[in-house]
């Protein structure tokens, strides 16, 4: 039998096929590209729990530094790709921006660490905790310094969500400030990066960028003294490496998207990771549960269910008047 040649006519509908595929990411509005990247992003951020388990016989310290170090290439090459290095270095040479960068990467590491901690001493469902608080944060920051507002299902779904937090804090059964902490850290961290007038990829570079002297410093000094695990074998080496690809991909579609959405949908979609890491933390770590651990995760996911129900519904209202005044001409 002769070869298989492709026919002329499938070829040219899987072009159109292409183009059609390509043109309807093109169409995309900025706001649902930005939830795109915070959907990836956090869905990566939630199995980096299970990742980081794999190295909970390594310092968190350690960690941070190496997450840090191992960034720095993957944001490099992205800045070039997209042509965005003119831009990081003409806000390196911007004292205001340099200072809030710098300050955001002290915030970016006191966040690392933490919740690395948290994981390696069993405390996975309390950082979880964390993380369903600071989205609440979020819409706080949002309502009090960027004058959003919500509508009356939204404020419904932010009601049961404050229930359901304030349940969970009564599951731990103490002040739960390793939670509060990393809320605060991240609810601030996103809120300069929001005010910083760079894009995401190159303003994630700086922050790295002013990170590694420290971090080179550290990494020498646990050299000399024999204490890193850093090279001693092939499969710590590479999971440290690991986790600047994993690292830089999501705090840079973080940064994409927050320039793209509402501070408050930010705020909202970031349970998404914590529920994940919540169910590692019972199915795979086998952390303690009970039924008010349970009752809260519940009530969390009936928020997330209204509030998506009326950012669609918003969301069709609004290209409704668009379409008519379209029409209209206006």
């Amino acid at each position: 039998m002769g070869a298989n040649f492709p026919s002329p006519f499938r070829t040219a509908k899987n072009s159109r096929m292409a183009m059609a595929e390509r043109s309807a990411v093109s169409d995309l509005s900025d706001a649902q590209k930005g939830v795109i990247f915070l959907l990836i992003a956090h869905l990566i951020w939630g199995a980096m729990a299970y990742y980081i388990k794999l190295l909970d016989h390594v310092s968190p310290v350690e960690i941070a530094v190496h997450r840090g170090l191992w960034s720095l290439p993957f944001a490099a090459a992205m800045l070039l790709v997209l042509g965005n290095f003119g831009e990081a270095m003409a806000a390196l040479r911007s004292p205001r921006t340099f200072a809030l960068l710098a300050f955001c990467s002290a915030l970016i590491v006191f966040n690392w660490g933490f919740y690395v901690w948290s994981i390696q001493v069993g405390r996975t469902a309390e950082a979880a905790l964390g993380y369903y608080v600071n989205p609440l944060m979020n819409v706080l920051v949002g309502y009090v310094f960027l004058h959003e507002r919500f509508t009356r299902i939204q404020a419904v779904a932010l009601v049961i969500v404050s229930i359901a937090v304030v349940i969970q804090t009564i599951a731990v059964g103490a002040f739960p400030w390793l939670g509060l902490s990393l809320a605060a850290t991240f609810c601030l961290y996103g809120y300069i990066r929001k005010q910083v007038p760079v894009t995401s990829v190159a303003s994630f570079f700086i922050e790295i960028l002013i990170l590694r002297p420290f971090a080179l410093i550290y990494l020498g000094w646990t050299m000399s003294r024999g204490s890193t695990v850093f090279l001693a074998n092939a499969q710590d080496t590479l999971l440290l490496m690991g986790l600047g690809l994993f690292t830089a991909a999501t705090l840079m579609l973080f940064g994409a998207a927050v320039k793209r959405v509402r501070y408050s949908t930010v705020g909202l979609l970031q349970y998404i990771s914590p529920s994940i890491v919540f169910l590692i933390a019972v199915f795979a770590f086998r952390e303690p549960m009970n039924e008010l651990r349970w009752l809260s995760f519940v009530l969390i996911w009936l928020g997330l269910a209204v509030f998506s129900y009326a950012a669609v519904r918003e969301d069709r209202s609004r290209r409704a008047l668009q379409n008519s005044a379209s029409a209209a001409g206006i």
